[in-house]
């Protein structure tokens, strides 16, 4: 098994990470993917290496997308 930890920082990375619970819920073939906030952090397990590197792949998009949808409307 492969595995990977995303840590994050700042309220707002707390609510990006609020939005792709989903995401981490529905799965993925050959992927467990957990969120916690304290840190704010992924983990991630996965059975092989492109298994692993396809879910960081996603979990930074969607991330960075969350992030800066929840950084340009929440005023």
């Amino acid at each position: 098994m492969k595995s990977a930890d995303l840590v994050f920082s700042g309220l707002q990375s707390e609510k990006a990470l609020e939005a792709l619970i989903p995401e981490s819920e529905e799965g993925m073939r050959r992927v467990e993917v957990d969120i916690s906030f304290d840190p704010p952090r992924i983990r991630i397990v996965a059975e092989d290496t492109r298994a692993l590197r396809a879910a960081l792949n996603s979990y930074l998009r969607w991330f960075k997308i969350s992030d800066e949808v929840t950084t340009k409307y929440d005023h």
